[in-house]
């Protein structure tokens, strides 16, 4: 989670789903004015953000012992473009959650407006220590969720 996609976790119910928040940044929207398009957060990081938060919900759903990895993602629509200063409200549901899969479906909202969708994420866990210091990530995480703000 180098790159990170949520700048807060308001609520989560283990195993079941998450919801979190992106304020989309400056550097974020310009890697698409670069291309000549109108200043956007690019797709690919609209979908980043949804299987960060996923992501999140494993970390926290195992006590910070295991991760996901994604291996598949069914229909993925992304609505509407999102622009600079804009916040992205998240939730992420939980269809299944096994020991050898999580399957998820996900929403991305600006306002009352739906942005992007998600169906049937497949995330296989991993241990998280292959891949991450779990005491940084549970810093990082004492960070960022704030249940309290709206």
């Amino acid at each position: 989670m180098r790159f990170r996609m949520i700048d807060r976790i308001r609520s989560y119910e283990p195993q079941r789903g998450i919801c979190g928040a992106k304020t989309v940044s400056f550097e974020e929207y310009s890697l698409r004015t670069a291309l000549g398009a109108e200043a956007s957060l690019p797709e690919s990081l609209l979908l980043e953000s949804l299987f960060q938060l996923g992501n999140w919900l494993i970390v926290l759903s195992s006590d910070f012992t295991q991760m996901g990895l994604v291996i598949r993602t069914g229909r993925i629509e992304f609505v509407e473009p999102v622009g600079p200063g804009q916040r992205i409200d998240s939730t992420v549901t939980v269809k299944h959650y096994r020991n050898d899969g999580i399957c998820f479906d996900g929403e991305a909202r600006v306002g009352d407006r739906t942005v992007a969708r998600g169906e049937s994420c497949l995330a296989v866990p991993a241990p998280l220590s292959n891949y991450f210091d779990p005491d940084d990530l549970r810093v990082l995480f004492s960070e960022i969720h704030r249940p309290e703000e709206d």
